[in-house]
């Protein structure tokens, strides 16, 4: 589902911090817009996203959350994945795809870290993700997310609080999953000071995958 305008201005800049992994975002942005001759103003008409957090992201001084990502890969005609690097062989279609372990496509918001995996598919129904979430002391609200289609959610490791509106916040533990309507606000937080990791399966539909979810006021 698409965002409100306020929503989507609250979730487009992402302060620079310190990142463990790669974010080739800005120089993929750079790069469509040197080969297609577009503005800040061009890029920020076809994705919606204001041309000073477009800006901040091509210069790599801020880090965009996954709703403005994919907002950025719809507007401008690519695959999600493509903003995280250039893979060695893209299929369209597969019987199957191998993602070794650590060898997924990882990309760092303040929502927390994303480890892309079947990155090697160009089209699929499903957005598998392994997320490394982030401590946040007490009080301190979750990044939030929203998105178009299904959720599933299997926690791998650690315990995390899930919020979603309008439900109470819900403690999930190491084996335990949710599955939810990713169009509603929703985020989470470790319950310790080690990172939680949790797997995430977005099921959205065949060739939009990657066109339409996350949103957070960081993304992780």
């Amino acid at each position: 589902m698409s965002m409100t305008k306020n929503s989507a201005a609250i979730e487009e800049i992402k302060p620079a911090t310190e990142r463990p992994t790669e974010n080739p975002v800005g120089q993929m942005l750079a790069k469509l817009r040197f080969e297609n001759k577009w503005t800040l103003a061009d890029v920020s008409k076809r994705t919606g996203v204001s041309v000073s957090a477009l800006s901040k992201i091509e210069n790599n001084v801020s880090s965009p959350a996954y709703s403005v990502l994919v907002r950025l890969a719809e507007g401008l005609g690519i695959d999600f994945v493509d903003f995280l690097g250039t893979p060695s062989e893209r299929f369209a279609t597969a019987a199957r795809v191998v993602t070794r372990r650590s060898e997924g496509r990882r990309y760092a918001t303040d929502m927390g870290v994303y480890e892309a995996l079947a990155t090697d598919l160009a089209a699929k129904s499903l957005e598998p993700m392994i997320i490394e979430i982030p401590f946040r002391a007490a009080g301190t609200a979750p990044v939030r997310s929203k998105h178009r289609g299904e959720e599933f959610v299997y926690v791998l490791e650690g315990e995390v609080v899930f919020q979603m509106e309008p439900y109470s916040p819900l403690r999930l533990s190491q084996g335990d999953s949710i599955y939810f309507d990713g169009s509603s606000s929703h985020g989470f937080s470790s319950t310790s000071e080690r990172p939680a990791r949790i797997l995430s399966v977005c099921l959205v539909g065949r060739g939009d995958v990657g066109q339409d979810r996350l949103s957070g006021s960081p993304a992780k």
